[in-house]
């Protein structure tokens, strides 16, 4: 059995900061069987506490048989504490952050248990098979007030890859696991469309070219204000969980939705957060 997170997983940064968000839905699977679908998953992280650096997954939930919010914490163990893997307050980069990311996870968990052996029914043969998942992780490095944003991903063909999202400078909002309504919403199209132009025997970027020259209204501005940024994200999460409620097929997208925002001043900061416990009864241990 196998837990995804199908999920939407949004990162938008604008000159003010960045904000992370996420719905919890999580999807038990035995092969493509789904067994169950739940709607407490956590998928966005606080990775160091005080520092200004945070993440949001999305993909496969889970690795040996732990969530990846619950390896999520042992890494920022690992982050807090003294030794090689220690962020340092005034010397760390976004970039060495999701680098060792790459080696808590990739190397140490993932590569132990992937690729599986898959039967393809229509041969009979074995193939190897990987389970994609990925990071978004944001914030700002030792000494600079410009936030970035990394992604760092495990594709489908088992590679591991670490991409800048927005380059210095630049603002925008980038959607992962299930980015349909919102393209729609933000592009005015479908990906759906881009296919059905290209089989019609346009050329594909004769047909990008034709769909990008039809602006939509812009919904991101780098001179948002951070708490328009939150209510926004906000926002498209709520579309995404409406869209998939009312189309074929398991909630894969579901309320309750955490939002965190990170700043350069405030750090790392909790905006909207679900609890499995009562807040005032059982109130945070340090660091989570």
């Amino acid at each position: 059995m196998r837990s995804w997170l199908v999920t939407i997983a949004i990162a938008l940064k604008v000159g003010d900061g960045v904000v992370l968000g996420a719905d919890s839905a999580s999807t038990l699977a035995a092969g493509s069987q789904v067994l169950n679908v739940y709607f407490n998953a956590e998928k966005v992280f606080n990775l160091c506490k005080g520092l200004p650096i945070g993440a949001v997954t999305y993909g496969l939930g889970s690795l040996q048989n732990r969530s990846i919010a619950l390896l999520s914490k042992d890494l920022r163990e690992r982050l807090s504490a003294s030794g090689k893997w220690e962020l340092k307050r005034n010397q760390f980069h976004v970039k060495d952050v999701v680098e060792r990311m790459r080696e808590f996870f990739y190397e140490e968990r993932y590569k132990k248990e992937w690729p599986r052996q898959l039967t393809d029914p229509a041969t009979g043969l074995e193939r190897d098979v990987y389970a994609a998942r990925g990071f978004m992780v944001a914030g700002y490095s030792a000494g600079q007030r410009e936030a970035e944003v990394w992604t760092f991903e495990i594709d489908p063909s088992g590679t591991a890859a670490i991409t800048e999202l927005f380059p210095v400078g630049h603002t925008g909002i980038e959607a992962k696991g299930q980015p349909e309504a919102l393209l729609r919403l933000m592009n005015g199209w479908s990906p759906r469309i881009l296919e059905g132009l290209v089989a019609s025997g346009i050329p594909l970027q004769d047909a990008l070219t034709f769909l990008r020259s039809q602006a939509m209204e812009p919904l991101v501005q780098s001179g948002m204000p951070i708490q328009d940024a939150i209510d926004l994200v906000r926002y498209l999460i709520e579309v995404t969980a409406g869209f998939v409620r009312f189309i074929p097929g398991e909630l894969s997208v579901h309320e309750p939705i955490d939002i965190a925002a990170v700043t350069y001043h405030e750090a790392f900061r909790w905006v909207r957060r679900k609890h499995y416990f009562s807040p005032e009864l059982n109130p945070p241990s340090p660091g989570v």
